[in-house]
């Protein structure tokens, strides 16, 4: 059967077509394809060569995003679980006996233990204005709903707008526009939400009054209120809120320790302790509220334990890579070829195991996980102890999760409970410039991530450059069978050319015999 090739030349040196087989009937591009099989090959070697640079190279880069994320979370000094901040090691807790709720005391790292005597004689508020009375027609709502227009407010005196259907008011000197249309809430909204006015207005329909409330507090806080056109305030006013400057607020008083504390709002803080008053105490059965600062060795437990799950996460991962069994002998990159014969679950699968034990018995990586284990064992922090003293062990080798590292929490409780300062330095002393005696538990672990990362960015880049070489070589061996094709293809076409006079000739010939037989 004769065959026109749809193949056409990508060679410099060749742009014509390929016709073949016209007259041979032969599949001239099997033919041809068969005939360089060999240059193909070099090329599916070399290909299957820059594949597998590429799948180390990916499998480094995700190692080291694992690493990295693990490094920049729990040991770097910014890390939203850092171990090196002394916030992870300084909680504290305000332990009382009382059930008041009274008061409420939190301690931060700056606070100083030991116990304190809380009395709360008034509670701060803020100034505030308020309606003289139910302002409704029928004496319990102004509308069913906060989206009815100031227009349509049922109000026992009605609001009056000026010619252009306006009010127009004032409150701490910020001047206020509504129109009738305006709805109640945005009203409300526009007034709660302005800085210069700093206040607070609501309507409450169990009371049925407006209320307008400074938003900080203390006796030097005030509301003052303009009424500038219509009749939302004032004498006789819509919301029975007259004008001028309302000046009611008050500061809190509470006695700590012997010592009268007078601020204008009922939440602050003092040396490192933040004292929330809720209910005045003077002149009841508990006027005096006891506490004790104590540290919250709990806090510090639990964050250990959430950093060593993460760490055995990051460690089996790496572990995993380390000894995984490799099956790439009998699994070699797919070729084009071979992909288009198969199915997309088939290629995933092959390739599943092409990939296997890529990074088995990698130096770099075995290097990274005997250091990190190392650091552990080692001595901390200038103390001359390692982990195991605080209750920070290896699993047993028969244990399920052998090899991982394992944490005692009531034996770091105890450590922490007898010397939480020697603990502490075990985790955080030195630097990453320290000697290694000297380095906490961090600071090894995170020159031991910090070396790695370094490697395989080296290792990487390398891996990069080797790709770069086989895109160089893979061009130039494509040219090769380029070349070679077109070749093959031009003596078949000669071939064909040949058989085409051939075939011309044998048509003259028995059409000249075919002519002398018909004139006898």
């Amino acid at each position: 059967m004769s065959t026109v090739s749809s193949t056409s030349s990508t060679s410099s040196s060749s742009t014509s077509s390929r016709i073949t087989g016209m007259y041979s009937n032969l599949d001239t591009d099997a033919l041809v394809k068969s005939m360089t099989s060999a240059q193909q090959s070099k090329i599916d070697t070399v290909k299957a060569k820059q594949t597998k640079q590429e799948w180390y190279s990916d499998a480094l880069t995700s190692v080291k995003t694992s690493v990295s994320e693990f490094l920049s979370t729990y040991v770097s000094s910014t890390g939203s679980s850092s171990m090196l901040k002394a916030s992870t090691y300084g909680s504290y807790t305000a332990v009382t006996s009382s059930t008041a709720n009274a008061v409420s005391v939190t301690a931060s790292s700056t606070a100083e233990l030991g116990d304190l005597t809380i009395q709360v004689n008034t509670l701060a508020t803020n100034a505030y204005a308020t309606s003289s009375g139910k302002i409704s027609e029928s004496g319990t709502e102004i509308s069913s709903n906060n989206t009815t227009t100031l227009e349509d407010l049922s109000l026992s005196t009605d609001l009056e707008f000026n010619s252009s259907g306006k009010i127009s008011f004032a409150i701490n000197g910020k001047t206020f526009n509504f129109s009738q249309d305006t709805t109640l809430q945005s009203m409300i909204n526009t007034i709660n939400t302005d800085t210069t006015a700093n206040v607070t207005m609501k309507y409450s329909r169990l009371t049925d009054t407006f209320t307008i409330t400074a938003d900080s507090g203390g006796a030097d806080s005030s509301v003052t209120i303009s009424n500038l056109q219509g009749n939302a305030f004032g004498a006789d006013s819509a919301f029975k809120i007259n004008t001028g400057t309302f000046s009611n607020g008050t500061d809190s008083e509470a006695v700590i320790n012997g010592v009268t504390v007078t601020k204008d709002s009922n939440d602050y803080t003092i040396d490192g302790v933040t004292y929330g008053l809720n209910k005045v105490t003077k002149g009841t059965t508990e006027a005096v509220v006891d506490f004790s600062l104590e540290h919250d060795y709990s806090s510090t437990v639990s964050a250990v334990s959430d950093f060593i799950d993460a760490y055995n996460t990051l460690y089996d991962s790496l572990k995993s890579l380390d000894t995984e069994t490799d099956y790439s002998a009998d699994y070699p990159p797919l070729t084009d070829d071979e992909k288009a014969d198969m199915t997309t679950d088939q290629i995933t699968a092959w390739e599943t195991k092409a990939k296997s034990g890529i990074l088995r018995h990698n130096s770099d990586l075995e290097s990274l996980m005997s250091s990190l284990k190392n650091a552990f064992y080692s001595s901390l922090g200038g103390t001359s102890k390692n982990a195991t003293t605080i209750g920070i062990t290896t699993a047993g080798y028969f244990d399920t999760n052998a090899g991982e590292i394992v944490l005692d929490e009531d034996a770091l409780t105890t450590a922490l409970q007898s010397n939480s300062t020697e603990v502490i330095a075990m985790f955080t002393n030195g630097s990453s410039t320290s000697a290694s005696s000297d380095q906490g538990l961090m600071y090894k672990l995170r020159s031991s991530l910090t070396n790695y990362t370094t490697e395989v960015k080296t290792s990487v880049d390398t891996a990069t450059s080797k790709i770069d070489k086989y895109d160089t070589e893979i061009s130039d061996l494509e040219d090769k069978l380029e070349e070679s094709a077109d070749r093959y293809y031009s003596k078949f076409s000669a071939m064909e050319t040949a058989l085409s006079k051939l075939n011309s000739q044998s048509s003259f010939i028995s059409q000249m015999f075919g002519t002398s037989t018909s004139s006898s």
